[in-house]
């Protein structure tokens, strides 16, 4: 049962990909087949796209799941997913959704990373200032995305 109470029906094969749902299913309470499991971090929206996904991952090649599944997801749709994913405890849907959160940010400026998660700057200009002089080669994104032998964004262990 999602936050919002409503029912959703899951195969059991499917439903334990969940390790939060497959140790509730394994608990001492469980008296019949008919169980309901109050999830009340999930919205009904997005353990729809969660099941669809465990249905999905049956059937199809992993590769083309991660495009498919997640390639027309808006960035709200996808944090919900990702905090669905961590709280379910299904790593294939977390790697999933985490992958295109990546893709979505990479080689991007830490304002347009920002502006992508509604995230609110918290540094003064001054502060921000000094912690782009400090640690200049984490703000030169462009040079490292076309120059990847350059010594922008490695680090030296030795």
């Amino acid at each position: 049962m999602s936050m919002d109470n409503q029912l959703f029906t899951i195969e059991e094969e499917l439903a334990v990909q969940s390790i939060t749902i497959k140790n509730a299913l394994s608990s001492e309470n469980r008296a019949s087949s008919a169980f309901v499991l109050p999830l009340s971090n999930v919205h009904s929206k997005t353990l729809s796209l969660v099941i669809q996904f465990l249905h999905k991952q049956a059937s199809v090649a992993e590769d083309d799941l991660k495009i498919k599944f997640v390639e027309e997801l808006d960035i709200s749709t996808l944090l919900d997913l990702l905090n669905a994913a961590s709280y379910l405890h299904i790593k294939s849907l977390l790697d999933v959704v985490c992958e295109k959160l990546a893709d979505l940010i990479m080689d991007k400026p830490v304002e347009e990373v920002r502006e992508i998660f509604k995230m609110r700057n918290d540094y003064t200009s001054e502060e921000e200032k000094s912690l782009r002089e400090s640690y200049a080669w984490a703000f030169e994104i462009d040079s490292f995305a076309q120059n990847p032998d350059s010594k922008a964004g490695k680090i030296n262990y030795g």
